[in-house]
């Protein structure tokens, strides 16, 4: 079994859950219409809604690492492993920064109004997405969490952490477009999937140099 502190468990998961999260497709412009139109709480309720549609990717994201994750001790499978986990950062990285908010806009149409509603349509945009397991799953070798060998504890703890990242995501945007309502576009969201996605391009490029260095 890994030993892992709490502090290092909680850092890592909630990382995972907020990176996950913040990327703005869809969901995110949902989100953001929500909060400009019908204010912050309604705004991260829809989030919530997406949180719960990820929490079932979570979910299929740590059954698969189970599976995949007991032949790492093949040193070439690891290697191709790791290598993979680059490739989907990589890959999801370059999506980000090429994505466009103002499309995705154009496909949300918001037309009803009750919380039981925004919650669903929240999630209802988010779960037709499953290519987000590959993200969680480039995530998790990035971040050194192979819960394969973690005890039920562990796994359980992990799972409520990547999904507290994933919640805190879309209450830190909610709140922030809130406050911004006056001087907020949808343009600016070009700005943030641009440096997201940078950011993400740094990390897969980073990883690759650290493990090809290690051959």
């Amino acid at each position: 079994m890994i030993d892992i502190s709490v502090f290092e468990l909680i850092l890592k998961g909630m990382a995972i859950g907020f990176l996950a999260a913040a990327p703005t497709g869809p969901s995110g412009v949902l989100v953001i219409q929500r909060t400009l139109n019908k204010g912050r709480w309604k705004g991260f309720l829809t989030g919530l809604g997406v949180s719960i549609s990820d929490a079932v990717y979570i979910m299929i994201t740590m059954m698969c690492l189970s599976l995949v994750l007991r032949y790492l001790e093949d040193p070439t499978i690891a290697m191709v492993v790791k290598l993979l986990g680059c490739a989907l950062l990589l890959i999801f990285g370059i999506t980000t920064v090429r994505n466009n908010p103002l499309a995705a806009s154009k496909e949300v149409k918001v037309k009803k109004d009750s919380l039981w509603q925004i919650m669903v349509t929240g999630f209802a945009v988010a779960i037709v997405n499953p290519l987000v397991v590959f993200f969680y799953m480039g995530l998790f070798a990035f971040f050194s969490l192979p819960v394969d060998d973690f005890g039920t504890s562990l796994k359980m703890q992990t799972y409520l952490f990547v999904l507290l990242g994933d919640v805190c995501w879309w209450l830190t945007l909610s709140t922030l477009i809130n406050k911004l309502r006056n001087r907020f576009d949808l343009r600016g969201l070009w700005i943030i999937n641009r440096v997201l996605g940078t950011i993400l391009i740094v990390a897969a490029v980073a990883w690759c140099t650290s493990i090809l260095l290690k051959l």
